[in-house]
């Protein structure tokens, strides 16, 4: 098999994009609706030029936290699922709004792990997905953060992005979050730091060392659990790439091949 190269995900049909509570949030937690609007009229770009996008995003919490005034990120866990119930139909009704102006429907899919490792449930699931790209609808996936206890004490979305990309069988996962890339200093959070511009099987060791579990002030996800992401969606077959989601035209100037962020492959 030849190596891909970034040129590549132009042909890539179907593509999931995992955005980050760093990227879909404002400073003080609220959903960024500026930023969803342009986010919704690059998904258009995207399905323009034939790629059927599937959205998986993070915010219910700090949206909730926002709507209910409270002071700090909730620590317990039955304080994390009230606000993530709280915060759930706000982030869904900005989308909504932001998509509604793109000209595309959107659905809200809610999904445990429980769901993906039943058969029965994960088909279900699939099916509908399926059916909702076909009629041009872009589903917005979530972790069901009100009952799933081991998301929100272990684990994060972008675990649930790789899950996604397997179980639909796409092509390409995008992972935006608040840094260029993956830096190649360990730890380096500033403009300085080197960016790594792509990743193959033989640097994969290189970039694994460099990386650490650190999170950002609202999110759950460090670029450790990204790169994992990365890594299961490669094994499948496919492409990913890692990148800073308010980037002006992130998405268009990635499927255009430009050299932003960092490419798997």
């Amino acid at each position: 098999m030849r190596t891909r190269t970034r040129k590549d995900l132009a042909k890539a049909r179907r593509v999931v994009i995992k955005v980050g509570t760093s990227v879909v949030s404002k400073p003080n937690g609220d959903v960024d609706a500026r930023w969803a609007q342009s986010f919704a009229a690059q998904v258009r770009t995207l399905q323009r030029a034939g790629h059927e996008v599937i959205v998986v995003s993070s915010g219910a919490i700090g949206a909730g936290r926002h709507v209910l005034k409270l002071a700090a990120r909730p620590k317990s866990l039955v304080e994390k699922q009230a606000a993530a119930a709280v915060g759930q139909p706000r982030l869904m009704r900005v989308f909504k709004d932001a998509f509604r102006k793109a000209g595309l429907p959107v659905a809200q899919i809610l999904l445990t792990y429980d769901d993906l490792d039943s058969k029965l449930r994960c088909r279900n699931a699939v099916n509908t997905i399926n059916l909702l790209l076909h009629m041009g609808v872009v589903p917005i996936i979530n972790e069901n953060d009100t009952v799933a206890v081991e998301e929100i004490k272990f684990g994060d979305n972008d675990y649930l992005s790789a899950l996604t990309f397997e179980i639909i069988e796409a092509d390409a996962l995008i992972l935006l979050t608040d840094v260029e890339g993956v830096l190649a200093a360990p730890g380096a959070h500033n403009g300085d730091a080197r960016v790594i511009a792509s990743v193959s099987r033989a640097t994969w060791a290189e970039v694994e060392l460099g990386i650490t579990s650190a999170t950002s002030a609202g999110g759950t996800g460090g670029m450790k659990s990204k790169v994992d992401a990365a890594r299961a969606a490669v094994e499948r077959g496919g492409m990913a790439v890692i990148a800073r989601g308010k980037n002006d035209r992130v998405l268009e100037r990635i499927f255009a091949g430009e050299n932003v962020g960092t490419f798997f492959s």
